[in-house]
């Protein structure tokens, strides 16, 4: 995923091709080792950020893992490999097919796992925050839905209407405190209907900037404005300069990487699709009633896109201004 989104942002087709060797080796490596009984769905033994492992088949991980392989599809096409792409548009579909017959309950996507208490921190029939990462990633770097539209939409209101909460005055966290009394945040895991795990993961009850702006860019990608923007209202609430430090969003440590989220923020409100191999830019504002002002960078410029709407016509115009490089050859289209 990080080589395709590189490539897309920068043109840069030479370290494509010195990279593309080990990125191919990664997605065997998954194949390997995760998908424990071969079916194609990644169902074994299953480490990841919250240092733990996950067992049994959950969209979180296979999310990252379809939306690898729709990348490796397309990087294949375009070196020609049409036999390699032929079988990663198989392995996504077939892994896509299976995660979503067996993890989503009609309303969110679940844990696949017989007995959620065989092996200590699972979330079982938890909303996990994350359960829709790899779908983020996949609308970012313009690959589409790695599940089926409609459940995804469905899933990512879920977790805004479970996990986000507007007060902390009766929230139970024997970890980390990340946010607390009066303060709002969206929670990494619950269960609204029961089967919370007797030891469920150690981080289930904390709050974590990172996967709030990760959640919050997936509800703007799917249409809820207002709900992303609610998410993010409530981190920078948090780090006002009063009661946090504004430019230290702190996770498990100072500066902590995962934050970084927030950009995807700005891509999705913005709609930017960067497309350098093709030499186009593509900017669908989801917010631009009278003026929008966005930032915006690629492997050759930066600077600002401004949308302005007359509010007597209905028509819009838009500029951009470039601050650094130049975008000489690239078209821009605004929709």
């Amino acid at each position: 995923m990080r080589l395709y989104r590189d490539w897309k942002f920068s043109g840069d087709t030479r370290v494509l091709k010195e990279l593309w060797p080990k990125a191919k080796k990664a997605l065997e490596y998954a194949k390997q080792n995760w998908d424990k009984d071969n079916d194609g769905a990644l169902d074994g033994k299953q480490h990841n950020t919250y240092d733990i492992e996950f067992y049994g088949i959950n969209s979180m991980i296979n999310s990252i893992y379809i939306a690898a392989l729709k990348a490796g599809e397309q990087i294949a096409l375009y070196l020609g490999e049409q036999e390699q792409a032929q079988e990663y548009r198989m392995r996504w579909e077939t892994a896509a097919e299976i995660v979503d017959k067996n993890c989503f309950n009609g309303e969110y996507y679940v844990q696949k796992i017989e007995d959620v208490n065989e092996h200590k921190y699972q979330f079982g029939d938890g909303c996990l925050a994350d359960q829709l990462f790899g779908q983020e990633l996949a609308h970012l770097a313009g690959l589409g839905y790695v599940m089926p539209k409609e459940h995804v939409n469905t899933a990512i209101k879920a977790i805004y209407d479970n996990n986000f909460k507007t007060t902390f005055r009766n929230h139970c966290n024997l970890q980390r405190t990340y946010a607390l009394n009066d303060e709002a945040g969206l929670v990494i895991c619950t269960w609204p209907h029961g089967n919370r795990p007797e030891i469920p993961f150690v981080y289930s009850d904390e709050v974590w900037t990172g996967i709030e702006y990760q959640v919050a860019t997936n509800l703007i990608q799917e249409g809820y404005i207002e709900e992303g923007l609610n998410v993010v209202k409530a981190v920078r609430d948090r780090h006002d300069g009063i009661r946090r430090n504004p430019w230290n969003e702190v996770e498990c440590g100072h500066h902590y990487a995962r934050s970084l989220a927030s950009y995807g923020v700005l891509l999705a409100l913005s709609g930017y699709q960067c497309d350098i191999p093709s030499s186009k830019l593509t900017f669908h504002p989801v917010m631009r009633d009278h003026y929008y002002q966005t930032f915006f960078s690629c492997g050759s410029a930066w600077g600002t896109l401004t949308v302005e709407k007359n509010i007597t016509t209905g028509e819009s115009k838009w500029k951009t201004d470039i601050l650094y490089g130049d975008l000489e050859g690239i078209e821009i289209e605004v929709l």
